[in-house]
């Protein structure tokens, strides 16, 4: 009888240590998946490069003749009905350009000046690197002409894009954006005033090699005059972003002011994602 009792008792406590267990490893589970933000954090910093590059080939799009300083403006126009080749060429060392350091080339072939309709402008890197930041792959960008609205719209597609970092490689697998200029289609030599809403969806793999996607559901207002205050140019707006294996999270930008202040929402808990 007291055998029975004894094995009983112990029956049940390992019945009870079994089940603290599960409990412990529930909460774990539970909690990562509520914290972890790694892909959050990586989409929009590379979101933000890919927005300050467009700006780059923008920036050297408009600027008249080579200037002597960096960066080069160096293009090659050997046929004038043909494809032509802009190469901007920051030299080999770090140098800091519209707010952030670079280094390497941008390589932009293009048939056309960026805002006349039908121009598509495909861009690769040579040793490119932006806040040490080595950037890959390729991204072309399409002007579409007036859309509906009577707006210039812009496609932007991304081809196996990947920036890497101290944390490891953020891929973008494929990007696909929709662009329409809703200010600044009359004064094309003024960039800094065009305000662009911004559409898409994106397919990516984040530094702790966790697979993700990414849509726009409230169209992002991108403001480039921010770039005189700001190193961040998106001011609102709302996108869902699913990692594998997490609850979806819903990013945030803000109240349409000129800074960084970008949210992931999960459930009811918000958290700040900090970027440079």
């Amino acid at each position: 009888m007291k055998r029975k009792l004894k094995n009983n008792g112990i029956l049940i406590v390992s019945i009870l240590i079994i089940s603290f267990m599960s409990c412990k490893d529930e909460n774990v589970i539970h909690s990562v998946n509520q914290q972890n933000l790694q892909s959050s954090h990586d989409y929009v910093l590379f979101e933000k490069t890919l927005f300050d590059i467009e700006r780059e080939i923008e920036h050297a799009l408009i600027a008249t003749g080579t200037t002597k300083n960096l960066p080069l403006y160096i293009s090659l126009n050997v046929d004038s009905t043909d494809q032509d080749t802009l190469i901007i060429n920051f030299g080999e060392e770090n140098y800091l350009h519209l707010g952030h350091l670079k280094r390497g080339e941008i390589i932009s072939i293009y048939n056309n000046f960026i805002y006349n309709s039908d121009a598509q402008i495909s861009t690769t890197f040579n040793n490119f690197y932006i806040n040490n930041n080595l950037i890959q792959g390729k991204m072309q960008l399409k002007n579409k002409g007036f859309n509906q609205n009577g707006f210039s719209e812009f496609s932007l597609t991304i081809d196996s894009m990947s920036m890497f970092t101290n944390n490891g490689s953020i891929d973008m697998l494929s990007g696909n954006y929709i662009k329409e200029m809703v200010s600044g289609n009359n004064t094309q030599y003024q960039y800094l005033d065009n305000i662009y809403k911004v559409t898409g969806n994106a397919l990516g793999n984040s530094s702790n090699n966790n697979n993700f996607s990414i849509e726009i559901f409230d169209s992002l207002n991108m403001n480039l005059s921010c770039f005189e205050s700001s190193s961040c140019i998106v001011t609102e707006g709302t996108s869902k972003l699913i990692p594998d294996g997490y609850e979806e999270r819903i990013i945030n930008y803000g109240d349409n002011t000129c800074d960084c202040d970008v949210n992931a929402i999960i459930g009811e808990d918000v958290h700040p994602i900090i970027i440079n």
